[in-house]
């Protein structure tokens, strides 16, 4: 791929950058659940030789996004309602705590940034790009935890929400759902501009348990696209 090719000019490690690339697809469902991720297709995929895709393999079985199965193979893991409720309980809390902070330490420059990253989403909402409308979900709280001063939080919630981000990439693809979002962001947004902690925290928090009831409805209507969620199930569905 011409794209991950001009990556590797990058001092990064080469298994940095393919664990990058490879997380991506399965957050997206490019890369299904129960789809086979063998090291040589994956390889071939990204013209690399298997030494970095096999590390990258271990690292995402680890987090529990690939299942390996001896003498099988190596597959796209299911969401697993209890990932995904252990995520979002870890990323609740601590952006709810990370928001009454930043509404204490909030200034007008830190208001007109959120203002302009909530125009960004509302157009890419408008325009129906979903994929730029979830970079702009990603930056607005990441600018919340720098407005708190604390940065290295939001570094931990993006490790601890991986499991959340699938379904949330889910969820988008649904543009009542995308509406949604870009409402709460507006409310916790004005909550923050008028530095009122109290509701900044309690709007980030209906925010973010959306997610709790999206893996309900899913789970309980089994949604084609996924092909069901399974607690702590090993299934190849997709």
């Amino acid at each position: 791929m011409k794209s991950f090719r001009n990556q590797r000019i990058s001092r990064r490690p080469l298994s940095d950058l393919l664990y990058e690339q490879v997380l991506e697809r399965i957050l997206s469902g490019e890369l299904a659940p129960g789809a086979s991720v063998s090291e040589a297709e994956v390889g071939a995929m990204f013209e690399v030789s298997r030494t970095p895709i096999r590390e990258v393999l271990i690292k995402l079985g680890e987090q529990g996004l690939v299942d390996v199965f001896p003498q099988v193979g190596t597959f796209i893991a299911p969401i697993r309602i209890d990932e995904v409720t252990q995520a979002a309980f870890i990323r609740e809390n601590l952006e709810c705590a990370l928001v009454r902070e930043a509404a204490g330490k909030i200034d007008q420059a830190g208001i007109d940034a959120l203002a302009a990253i909530l125009r960004e989403q509302e157009a890419a909402q408008q325009a129906g790009d979903m994929a730029r409308f979830y970079q702009a979900d990603e930056a607005m709280h990441a600018r919340i935890a720098e407005i708190a001063g604390k940065p290295r939080v939001w570094r931990v919630i993006q490790q601890s929400k991986i499991h959340v981000d699938r379904v949330r990439r889910l969820a988008l693809k649904q543009k009542l759902k995308a509406s949604l979002v870009l409402e709460q962001h507006r409310r916790i947004c004005d909550a923050l501009a008028a530095r009122d902690a109290d509701g900044a925290a309690a709007c980030m928090r209906e925010h973010l348990h959306g997610v709790y009831e999206f893996v309900r409805k899913v789970a309980v209507n089994e949604m084609p696209a996924s092909g069901g969620m399974k607690s702590g199930t090993k299934t190849g569905t997709a």
